[in-house]
Parts: structure tokens; C-alpha cells; sequence
């Protein structure tokens, strides 16, 4: 090759040389081994335990928790060889941590399907996302809220971590609200207001404040936290191809971790280019 023709290489090596280099956030180093998450919580129903619930305690999610991304295909899937996105634009579900993958890429999709056939069993959320693990990826723990909505709304909400230090260890804290509405608000408005309409959506997107009020985002009445339970515990995974059960009287929860292997990343001029699978 002439010296010529080797000067336009150069630049080009010298602008795709920083974009190598910079990691990618919450993406771990090369050798952090990565795991897929699988998370389902369901509901006892017909609960004959004849536990009552505790007072209601305040809880919040720490500051530094990672909030689940959602997956949006790439828009260009033309070539049958090559699927190329710009790297800022969309999270790239293969390679990228923490993102919401859709019920395709789940694996308990048949436990859920079983318990969604059981009538002493109601469904809060199922969820699944890859990260990659280590020692210090516990002090990031993942936030975990969903709703449920009808004649009496719920409200999931808490953080899930994952760290690995010789063994995998899984870190819960979830709590279960009971949501009602809230009366002096009412009384104030003149009327009895219809909380029951609520979607299970927005519910989960809600903010809730530190006076126990679920704050609604389109400026609707406040729902109030009259009742809460929680379940706390740290797991110890010995084997991470057993499907993990945790039980309480009020909710239990499956947990799967799965070895993952993260496919490398090509990159050239700037575009992260990802072989698919033929």
C-alpha cells in the first residue's frame, strides 16, 4: 500500500481509537462475567395465614439505583448480515446492560403462563435484563415497581442486587403496598373520587413521597399507602442453574440467573456493527 493511500487510515484509526477506548456505562470490564436476571413476583390469593400486616412503614429506593431502560429495535434490519445503530441512539439489546427485554429473549415464560392458570395465584410483574456481575455490583442496586389496578390497586415497588464474590448473591427488598384513596384530599374536592380507574401503567410510573401518598404524574388525587409488607432477604446462589423460589405469606417470587455471553462489538468509524445470527 502506498504512504499516500495509508494517511486517510491514519486519521480515521485516530477518531475511532477514543470511541474504542471509552467504556460504556454500567457495561463492566471485559473478563465481568454477565448473567440474564429473570424476576417474577405474584400474589397469594384466598391467603388463609392469618397474618395481618404490619403498620406501614416508610421506604424509598436509594439514590444510586439503575432504573431498567427500554428496549427499541433498531430502525435499520435490511442487511441480512450486518445490523448497524448509531450507539447514542438505541440501546443495543444484545451488548447493553440493564435493559427491559421484551417476553421473547424471558425464560420463565412458562412458569408465568402456569401460574396465570391458577386461581390462587395473581401476577404482579416479570421482568428480565443481562448486567454483568461482580463484587461492586451490588452497591448499584435495581429498581423493581409495578401495579396492579381494578378494585383494589398495588403497588410494587423496591430494589433487586446482584454481586458476585467468590459466589453469586442476590439481594431483595420488595414491598407491597395497598393503595386507597386519600380521604382529607377527597373531602377538600367535594366528591367521591374514582380511583378504581387508575391503569396498572401509570402506577408504576407514580411518584411516592416520603408522607406515604402515590402522587399520580397527570396531576389526579393521591392515593394513599394504608397498608405495606415487605420482603427482605439476601440468597446465596450456589447453583445458578436452579430456579430460585422465595417465599412469604403475602408474595412469592421466582429467580433465575443464567450465564450470558455478551457478543463482541465491532466498531468502525464511530457505528457499533453487530452480526446477526444467520
Amino acid at each position: 500500500m502506498k504512504k499516500l493511500q495509508l494517511i486517510p487510515w491514519s486519521i480515521a484509526l485516530l477518531f475511532t481509537l477514543p470511541l474504542c477506548a471509552a467504556p460504556k456505562q454500567n457495561n463492566g470490564g471485559p473478563d465481568t462475567p454477565w448473567y440474564q436476571v429473570d424476576l417474577v413476583v405474584f400474589r397469594y390469593l384466598n391467603n388463609d395465614s392469618g397474618e395481618a400486616w404490619p403498620p406501614v412503614s416508610d421506604h424509598g429506593s436509594p439514590a444510586h439505583v439503575i432504573r431498567l431502560n427500554t428496549h427499541s429495535p433498531a430502525s435499520d434490519s435490511s442487511s441480512p448480515l450486518f445490523d448497524i445503530t448509531e450507539p447514542q441512539n438505541h440501546p443495543d439489546i444484545r451488548r447493553d446492560a440493564f435493559i427491559a427485554l421484551p417476553a421473547s429473549d424471558r425464560i420463565l415464560n412458562s412458569q408465568v403462563a402456569a401460574l396465570a392458570k391458577n386461581r390462587n395465584y395473581q401476577l404482579i410483574t416479570h421482568k428480565a435484563w443481562r448486567m454483568p456481575v461482580s463484587a461492586e455490583s451490588g452497591k448499584r442496586p435495581i429498581e423493581i415497581r409495578a401495579a396492579m389496578s381494578g378494585q383494589e390497586n398495588l403497588l410494587l415497588s423496591g430494589t433487586i442486587s446482584v454481586s458476585e464474590d467468590r459466589f453469586v448473591h442476590v439481594d431483595i427488598d420488595l414491598w407491597l403496598n395497598k393503595l386507597s384513596p386519600e380521604s382529607l384530599y377527597s373531602s377538600l374536592s367535594g366528591g367521591k373520587q374514582n380511583h378504581e380507574q387508575k391503569t396498572s401503567d401509570a402506577l408504576a410510573a407514580a411518584q411516592t413521597g416520603a408522607d406515604n401518598l402515590v402522587r399520580m404524574n397527570d396531576g389526579s388525587p393521591p392515593l394513599r399507602i394504608t397498608d405495606n409488607f415487605q420482603i427482605k432477604q439476601r440468597r446465596r446462589i450456589r447453583n445458578v442453574k436452579e430456579l430460585q423460589y422465595i417465599d412469604s405469606p403475602e408474595i412469592g417470587i421466582l429467580l433465575k440467573l443464567t450465564p450470558y455471553e455478551r457478543p463482541g462489538a465491532l466498531v468502525e468509524t464511530g457505528m457499533i456493527v453487530s452480526e446477526k445470527n444467520s
